[in-house]
This record gives structure tokens, sequence and C-alpha cells, in this order.
């Protein structure tokens, strides 16, 4: 006896997916946006959609706007059963305010849609003002990074790697996705300088990006002169091979999976990465901290080191940065202990 199967269909406008594939293109090929921002905004519109239940566009009322505005504010974050941030709201406000206005350029739309009736997307000021608002950010000191990497093992050749890797984020401030296609032609340890192409590096904005090893310390500098070494005159890589290679799977003499073996070829994806921060801090007893927050360990250091205009341009450019303003606008946020010590020192001056 067959059963009867369920088959679920995916809803949609056949208008609808007209206008916005033209849409979505004209973001990636006019505009210039990343793959990544463009099917964010895909998915602002079609959970817009679904809640009207898939209505034309030309016929979409303040109602529905408001409608869906609420519901988003309800919406649960499905990792943490908090309500989504204001942030989220934001840019999903965003997204569908510049999607509607385009659309009311569009022939066969210019007169089905309020253009007044778009501006009821917006969040309201005191929402704006509070996903405008950054968080506290969290980042390691630089004594919690060396701690790690103190109790990191590095008997084998994927935990080296595994070390080396967090001394390359502490050196440098690596994006992650830039440490995970980076090669060791990029690498000049005569000149303690890493250049990022972007030709085959994964850097923001496809940008160049040339770095000198930032003064984090001789421990950590050392045990990255040492990854480097060890790829070069013991495993006999050359120059075009990843500096950090993924993990090869293979068997033991029990027909079990190990993981202790180099691949030759480099990770297509950054989980690997961040799982191995992740695990090296748990291991050494402190919370977990993203390779991005490295950047910020990075900023905060050079409060300490950078005492002119000049130095603070050096050191942001280190960064992959085109301005100095990025440091205080993006990561300038001095810490409340360092705050209360600045305003200290300064009374007695």
């Amino acid at each position: 006896m067959v059963k009867n199967k369920k088959v679920i269909m995916t809803k949609y406008n056949a208008n609808n997916e007209r206008i916005k594939r033209h849409y979505l293109e004209w973001e990636k090929e006019a505009r210039g946006k990343a793959d990544s921002t463009v099917n964010n905004i895909r998915e602002a519109l079609y959970r817009f959609e679904e809640h009207t239940n898939f209505k034309d566009f030309k016929n979409v009322t303040k109602k529905d706007i408001i409608s869906f505005k609420k519901k988003m504010r309800e919406t649960k974050n499905c990792r943490t059963g908090e309500p989504v941030s204001k942030t989220y709201l934001l840019q999903e406000s965003k997204n569908l305010i510049a999607f509607f206005q385009w659309l009311c350029s569009q022939p066969g739309y210019k007169r089905k849609l309020n253009k007044t009736d778009i501006s009821y997307f917006s969040l309201s000021a005191k929402d704006i003002q509070t996903a405008r608002t950054a968080p506290t950010k969290q980042y390691p000191s630089l004594e919690q990074i060396k701690h790690v990497v103190k109790n990191m093992p590095h008997d084998t050749a994927v935990q080296k790697r595994n070390r080396a890797i967090i001394c390359f984020l502490a050196l440098t401030g690596g994006r992650v996705a830039a440490v995970a296609s980076i090669k060791l032609k990029h690498i000049f340890l005569s000149d303690e300088r890493v250049e990022q192409h972007p030709q085959e590096v994964r850097t923001k904005y496809s940008k160049k990006i040339v770095t000198y090893f930032f003064p984090v310390g001789d421990d950590i500098k050392n045990i990255f002169i040492e990854w480097v070494t060890f790829l070069k005159q013991e495993k006999l890589y050359d120059n075009n091979m990843p500096l950090f290679p993924s993990t090869k799977l293979s068997l033991d003499s029990n027909q079990q999976f190990k993981r202790e073996e180099l691949d030759s070829c480099a990770w297509q994806s950054t989980t690997s990465i961040r799982s191995i921060i992740k695990k090296a801090f748990l291991s050494a007893g402190l919370d977990y901290y993203n390779p991005y927050s490295f950047r910020n360990t990075i900023i905060q250091l050079g409060y300490t080191y950078c005492q002119t205009p000049e130095e603070f341009k050096a050191w942001s450019q280190n960064l992959g940065h085109s301005s100095p303003l990025t440091i205080f606008t993006s990561y300038g946020t001095i810490d409340e202990f360092n705050q209360g010590n600045i305003i200290k020192k300064l009374q007695y001056q």
C-alpha cells in the first residue's frame, strides 16, 4: 500500500519574482553590492512577501507595511529566543525602503504605489538610536592571547598549525577570510611583513593590504616564524602552498578516522578556523572570542604605542584601513577601566 505523500510547494508570485530579479541584478551589477548583501536583500523581500501571502507588489498598502513591521518586532532570535535586535530591524527596514523606492520608478509600478506609504517601513526614532548605539565590544587582552597560546599543544603538525593561527591573528589582525586563503609567498620573514594581494587573498573590498608585524611580543612572533620555517624546511612546501593548510582525514591502525596530518589545499570556508580558536580559548579556561575581536585587541594596543598622528596613521594603515578615522569611529571605544585611568591621570596634571 502506497501512502499519500504531502508535497510542500514554495509559494511565490510570478510578477514579484520578475521584478525582484531585475532589482537584485541592479544592486549587484550597477551598484556593486556583494553577493552576501544581495542575499540579505533577497531574504528580506521574501519575508515581506510571505507576510502578505505573496501579494503582488503593486497592491501593497500602508496596512501591509505596518502589520509586517509589528510582526518583525515580535520575532524571536532562533538561537537565543530573545527578540531580534534593533540593528537587525533597522537593516531590514532599509532594505525594504530601498527596494520600494526603486520600484516606484519602474514602469507599471509608478502609478500603483503610494510613495508616502513606503515611509511606514521606517523604525521609530528611539529604535533607530538604539540600533546605532554600538554595544561594548568584547575582545581578549594580549595577556589572555598569550595564555591561550602557552596552553596549546604543539606536538603534531595540525597542533602546530592551530597555535600558529592564533599567533598570526595577534601579529597582523588579519580577517579570518584572509587567514583561510593566504599563501606562503605572501609572508616575508626577513622584513616581518605580510602582503595580502586581492587576486589571491580574500580581503575586504578586494584591497591590497601590507601589514608589518605588530609589537605583540617575541614569544608570539617566534612561534609564527617557527611555523613558516617548519612548512618550508620540514614539509618542503613551496611558496604557492597555503600558509594554513586544511586538515587531511585519514585512517589509523584501527581503521578509525584521525585528523593529525596537513592537507595540501586551503580551507574553503572559515568554519574550521573559528572552531580552532573557540576550542583553544575554552581549553585555556577563557571565554571564546571570535577572530575579528583580535583587531580590537590591536586597536587598544595602539592607544599605548601611538603618540603622534603619523603613528596612528601607520597603525591604522597596517590594519588595512584607508583612514585613521576608522580606528576612532568603528573601533575606538576605550573600555571603562582605561577610561577611568585616563581621566584620573588628567586630574593630576
